[in-house]
């Protein structure tokens, strides 16, 4: 469209409910290189494109509703030599919409041969030596996390499906609440591990977001323009149907209309600004058409002359004046 400023940069910004929350449930458009902000409060963030429009754009927003693991990339590394199969779920003890420090970043498990952490105490569950320690990947690097640690076996790792480990975080309300967050067991359908996790074995969990207040997405926009190069290979108009034969299935219902109602073909495959001579095969001029500046590529005929009369049955010719797209000609046939 020639709305779409050619070359202006446009962002689409999110918002949330509150700075604690992790999904937005809001976006804005603006126009950067204007400065100019085109609307607020759009909420289709389901890719259903029903959102507003601005500058001639309607930004078509999908995002997720809430943090996901990615069940793909959540595994133990490629080095790793433990058969184990490990698997993490969040804890709903608090909303998995609620941002809190640590949360919602990746978590990293590293373990090792000897104790090198040693879990929280926090009823039901006791301070226990552990050989892993649990990290949360943040943007400046991995940060140790708290740990609420269930082994029954006393080895000081994972390796019974009735073992849990639970990475805890907190919230400002409740700072020396330790909140489980993500937990990470056996998968109780597999069977025990033949060797557990041990040193050297690193299991990630990689999760996926939504949008979030504060996220932003930022493009440079592409006007219309036409490659009339492009236009003079490709230009080659017709007409359908052809023939056409006492009706075409395109042409309008007969609503409270008496007789035959109106007929219609379309000559097809036009460039802006062409014009359609139509004549009959001695050279007299039926009808002139123009296709006036749409991008519809197509003019609707209702087969009647200049002078308003009925066309005729047999065989036609027309001509095509697409301006820098060239000149075509073609024929056509009307049958009764």
């Amino acid at each position: 469209s020639t709305v779409v400023p050619d070359g202006d940069e446009f962002e689409v910004q999110f918002f949330g409910v509150s700075p604690d929350s992790v999904a937005a449930t809001s976006y804005s458009f603006a126009n950067r290189t204007t400065g100019a902000l085109l609307f607020e409060g759009g909420t289709d963030l389901s890719g259903e494109g029903s959102g507003p429009t601005g500058s001639g754009l309607l930004p078509v927003v999908t995002t997720q509703e809430t943090v996901e693991i990615d069940t793909t990339a959540t595994r133990f590394v490629a080095a790793s030599g433990s058969d184990a199969a490990v698997i993490a779920a969040y804890r709903p003890v608090i909303s998995v919409n609620r941002r809190r420090p640590f949360y919602p970043d990746d978590v990293i498990v590293r373990f090792s041969d000897t104790v090198v952490d040693t879990s929280l105490a926090a009823n039901p569950f006791q301070a226990l030596p552990a050989k892993f320690q649990i990290f949360a990947v943040t943007d400046s690097g991995e940060v140790p996390m708290n740990f609420l640690f269930r082994d029954l076996d006393a080895d000081g790792t994972l390796s019974r499906t009735d073992e849990i480990v639970d990475m805890v975080t907190y919230i400002p309300q409740l700072p020396g609440v330790p909140l489980s967050t993500w937990r990470f067991s056996l998968d109780p359908d597999q069977a025990a591990p033949a060797s557990p996790p041990a040193g050297g074995d690193v299991f990630e969990l990689v999760l996926t977001r939504p949008y979030s207040e504060g996220d932003s997405f930022v493009f440079e926009a592409i006007g219309e323009s036409r490659d009339q190069a492009l236009a003079r290979a490709d230009f080659s108009p017709y007409v359908v149907p052809n023939p056409y034969i006492a009706s075409a299935s395109f042409e309008p219902e007969r609503f409270a209309v008496s007789g035959r109602g109106e007929r219609r073909l379309e000559f097809r495959g036009l460039p802006a600004n062409a014009t359609i001579r139509i004549y009959g095969v001695r050279g007299d001029l039926v009808q002139t058409l123009r296709h006036d500046g749409s991008d519809e590529g197509f003019v609707a005929w209702d087969l009647r002359t200049k002078d308003n009369l009925d066309l005729a049955p047999g065989l036609y010719l027309f001509y095509v004046d697409g301006g820098p797209a060239g000149t075509a000609t073609g024929k056509f046939a009307v049958v009764k």
